[in-house]
């Protein structure tokens, strides 16, 4: 009925032919779709081949193919760059083998061009179009660095410790190394990290490397993702290619070197299998001939930041070496990768051999300073003298305060403030890298990629370089500062016998969802953090006040109150009011009609009191029993109360814009309060009593609202975090459960935050009240979750009268669409194409969306979801070839609004199908993957 293969050619004929742009892009989708699926034909084969012992001896040892594919993700970064990224770019073939007739006319049996060797070429690893290049390049070597060793370019050592970095060494090279660091058989231990993730064979005790013909300069990204076995695996299959090919030439390979102007030129090199080894082989050899070193391969990306797990494996390596151990890092120039693995090893040596907290290095020696240092000869407490309490400021940003700097990116500033001892961390981290800048400043490079992305004049292409490169750097400085809070945290203590706590990286990473949620943040939208107006970041001594505030913000130094930050008052002109009642001190009080769910922006503590009273939630004079009430803050910031009124963390220069944490769980927002609470009644003891807050105010001749500061003084027993306020609340009669669970628009939707707010119902609750920062907006969000689930139970269907919408029950499906006044009537009511595509999935999905969007109309005083999602449809649409970095924001955002519906309909087609106690809404999903693929394939231009 249909061969594939000849599929797959008459699709790339036709969008190679086709001028209409509409039917080539649906070619394109179908030649996709096929090459893929052979592409996972080819994988299975193979699988087979490789387990069929095991599959025909019906064992229970064997992997499924689902697994056996997961170990190995190399084979979805192909897929994922070639298929999925960039299609067009899987339409070309490779060469066609040369005729016969060419070959024979070669002089000695040998092919005289390596087009035609590598034509020819079949080997497992060393296939067609693919070549041998000498991995040493001329001009590698820096001219910057103070010394040079023969075989070992871009050698250098980290000033105090006992870490190296190099490029890509020949095997004499090596032995040089092992030399100059002051080892020799029988000598000092040398533990080796070879960090490049392609396949490397010595020839000759030459290093080459696997490259495409057509692509001699680049690194083969086939192997993104690679472990250590399957790597060190591939380079004993390329040995065994190289050695069978030598075999029909003479035992001769033909590889290609460079010369010095960056020409490639071919050679034939004479081989035996003596003079070809793995890079594995050759430090056994080494080792073997009694040089004390070993060997570690931890392949990571060239130009990416390591893996969690990457860090795991080296910190480990690190910590169970010998105590004079050497630690020598090498990639293929020595620069990326090997800085960054000198980072790393610096930071546990610090860790190992000083504990917790980690100790700051002097900045009084540069790299360029250095001349010598430490050896493997001298004493491992050699760096002692370096270490001293002082703090470590980055010069470029004092001297130019006006300039965009490293701690101008909030994300930063927000990582660190995350940690307990971030700020101390850090610092020792930025000592660090200041001391393996030899070849690369990692802080340096995020700052300078940015430049050239803030450049107008620049090409395109360029600035999209520029700009995914920078976001790379940035990713990988904000591991390293994650990493380096965990190295001070009590998770590493049992790896280096300072106690018996044990947590990999890996793992510590994990328990911290809004650490990830950041991270993505970086993947997702690079640009954002690379364009903060200059203006912006300019001192605004008027605004604020006068220079004694600005210097006292300035000098913070809390580890959550830190240098430019400010503690604001939660009010300000403008806010909402209530149009349901009205109490002093909670603002914007709204109730869902027909059910006891209510919202309101951050109260004062009084505030607070007053509508806990009105619930019911403590007794009154004439009543015996209270009505007890679930009270939720769904706010992601940090807030603490000062003498009863709420104040907020924001930015000296942006003071009205908030500081999210999107992702961060309530436990971890409750404890960053308490270290504010801290950090506060620090500020209040060294000045005496008196604090620094802000307010933003309101003038009715300028028709403008400014942020001014003012000093108050104040009590420790004034200082209070929303935990502490509703716990003495409670203490003091109100029937109140309090729970933090962080909810705000800029957070994903996932299927977990449903159960977390469903599951605060309580049978014996009498109410549910939702706090958020304005009492509006995402609020909504939680309150329409509890409402599915009380309206479920309460047989909602029946019950509740019909939408205000239409005078009939509608079912959301595409024959309603041509009674629908206009196509912006139709999106209003929610039938986006991705929406209409699930009620047809989901059990009573049409029911389900009539069901929530009468739900959405009743707590739209909150906040109203469907016209979230239409007002970013038509602000998405407004920006035809605008600027790309707000299309990416609007469609974000967009698209989050769209999951919460999504999940809305999902959630009460759930509760149609099941109870809440039989199965969590999450595990509901997950056994749907159809509900999966339409979730995470959603977009609001559709």
């Amino acid at each position: 009925m249909q061969n594939l293969r000849e599929a797959i050619g008459t699709y790339r004929n036709s969008i190679l032919r086709q001028p209409d742009e509409m039917k080539k892009e649906a070619s394109l989708s179908f030649f996709v779709e096929y090459l893929e699926r052979y592409y996972f034909l080819i994988c299975f084969a193979v699988y087979i081949h490789s387990e069929m012992a095991t599959l025909c001896s019906c064992s229970a040892d064997h992997s499924s193919f689902t697994d056996w594919m997961r170990n190995r993700p190399e084979l979805y970064s192909i897929i994922r760059r070639l298929l999925r990224r960039n299609p067009m770019g899987a339409l070309g073939y490779s060469s066609l083998k040369p005729s016969l007739k060419k070959i024979a006319e070669s002089t000695d049996g040998r092919p005289s061009e390596m087009s035609v060797v590598a034509a020819l070429r079949n080997g497992e690893v060393l296939g067609s179009q693919t070549v041998l290049k000498s991995d040493h390049c001329p001009g590698c070597q820096h001219p910057r660095l103070p010394e040079r060793v023969e075989g070992a370019p871009n050698f250098r050592e980290v000033s105090g410790f006992p870490v190296y970095g190099v490029a890509n060494p020949t095997i004499d090279g090596i032995r040089s190394v092992i030399c100059r660091i002051g080892s020799s058989k029988g000598g000092s231990p040398v533990l080796w990290h070879n960090m490049r993730e392609e396949p490397v064979i010595y020839i000759n005790g030459k290093p080459f490397v696997l490259r495409e013909v057509e692509r001699p300069y680049k690194n083969m990204l086939e192997y993104t993702g690679i472990g250590r076995e399957r790597v060190e695996k591939m380079e004993a299959r390329l040995k065994e290619d190289i050695l069978r090919e030598a075999e029909q030439y003479g035992n001769a390979i033909m590889v290609i070197h460079e010369t010095d102007d960056g020409h490639i030129y071919d050679a034939w090199e004479h081989v035996t299998s003596e003079m070809i080894q793995t890079p594995l082989e050759v430090f056994k050899s080494l080792e073997a001939d009694g040089f004390p070193i070993k060997y570690a391969r931890v392949p990571i990306t060239d130009g990416k930041a390591p893996k969690s797990s990457d860090f795991d494996t080296v910190a480990f390596n690190i910590a169970s070496a010998a105590k004079d151990t050497a630690f020598v890092f090498n990639c293929q120039m020595g620069r990326g990768r090997t800085t960054t693995g000198t980072v790393i090893a610096c930071l546990v040596k610090l860790r190992i051999d000083y504990g917790r907290p980690i100790k700051i290095l002097r900045d009084d020696m540069t790299c360029e300073e250095a001349d010598g240092g430490f050896s493997s000869g001298d004493e491992v407490g050699g760096y002692v003298t370096a270490l001293t309490p002082n703090t470590l400021q980055i010069k470029p940003d004092e001297k130019q305060s006006h300039a965009f700097g490293i701690n101008d990116i909030l994300l930063l500033w927000k990582i660190t403030t995350f940690f307990d001892n971030g700020v101390e961390c850090r610092e020792a981290l930025d000592a660090i890298i200041d001391r393996c800048s030899a070849l690369q400043n990692i802080r340096q490079a995020v700052l300078e990629y940015r430049k050239v992305f803030n450049q107008q004049h620049v090409e395109p292409r360029v600035r999209r370089v520029a700009l995914y490169r920078g976001a790379e750097y940035l990713e990988r400085y904000f591991r390293l500062i994650a990493f380096a809070a965990y190295l001070g945290s009590e998770a590493f203590d049992g790896f280096c016998g300072q106690g018996e706590y044990k947590m990999a990286f890996k793992n510590w990473m994990h328990e911290r969802p809004e650490v990830q949620a950041m991270k993505w943040s970086i993947r997702l939208r690079p640009g954002r953090f690379f364009t903060v107006p200059e203006e912006l970041r300019a001192p605004r001594e008027s605004q604020h006040g006068d220079a004694v505030m600005e210097a006292f913000v300035k000098a913070r130094s809390g580890s959550v109150l830190g240098k430019g930050y400010i503690l604001k008052m939660y009010f300000f002109p403008g806010q909402r009011t209530s149009s349901y009642m009205q109490i002093h001190g909670a603002p914007h009080i709204y109730k869902v009609d027909e059910y006891p769910v209510y919202s309101m922006a951050t109260p004062t503590i009084s505030g607070a009191k007053e509508m806990l009273s009105y619930l019911g939630a403590k007794p009154k004079a004439n009543v015996s029993s209270s009505q007890k009430v679930i009270l939720t803050d769904l706010r992601e910031e940090a807030v603490v109360y000062i003498k009863g009124t709420p104040f907020v963390l924001r930015e000296l220069n942006k003071p009205v814009d908030t500081l999210k944490h999107v992702g961060i769980t309530g436990l971890a927002v409750e404890h960053m309060e308490a270290r504010l609470k801290e950090d506060i009644l620090a500020e209040i003891r060294q000045s005496g009593g008196l604090m620094l807050f802000h307010r933003e105010e309101y003038n009715p001749s300028t028709n403008q609202s400014s942020v001014v500061g003012y000093w108050e003084n104040v009590l420790a027993d004034d200082v209070k975090t929303p935990a502490e306020v509703y716990s003495t609340l409670k203490d003091e009669g109100y029937d109140i459960i309090y729970l933090r669970i962080p909810l705000t628009r800029e957070r994903d939707a996932l299927a977990s935050d449903i159960d977390t707010i469903q599951y605060c119902k309580d049978d014996s609750a009498e109410s549910y009240l939702f706090v958020s920062h304005t009492g509006f907006g995402g609020v909504a969000y939680a309150m329409a979750i509890i409402c599915v689930r009380l309206g479920a139970e309460a047989n909602f269907a029946s019950k509740v009268p019909q939408p205000l919408f239409g005078p009939h029950q509608w079912a959301a499906t595409e024959e309603n669409l041509p009674s629908r006044a206009s196509n912006e009537a139709a999106l209003k009511m929610g039938d986006y194409r991705d929406i209409l595509s699930l009620t047809r999935v989901l059990i009573r999905g049409p029911q389900s969306k009539s069901d929530v969007d009468i739900v959405i109309e009743r707590c739209a005083g909150a906040g109203h979801l469907r016209d979230d999602i239409l007002y970013y449809h038509k602000e998405f649409e407004k920006f035809t070839d605008g600027d790309d970095e707000e299309r990416a924001y609007l469609m974000d955002m967009g698209v989050k609004a769209l999951r919460r519906y999504f999940f809305l309909i999902t959630f009460r087609s759930y509760l149609y199908c099941t109870s809440p106690a039989n199965m969590k809404f999450a595990a509901w999903m997950d056994a749907r993957p159809e509900l999966g693929h339409l979730c995470n394939n959603l977009r609001i231009d559709k």
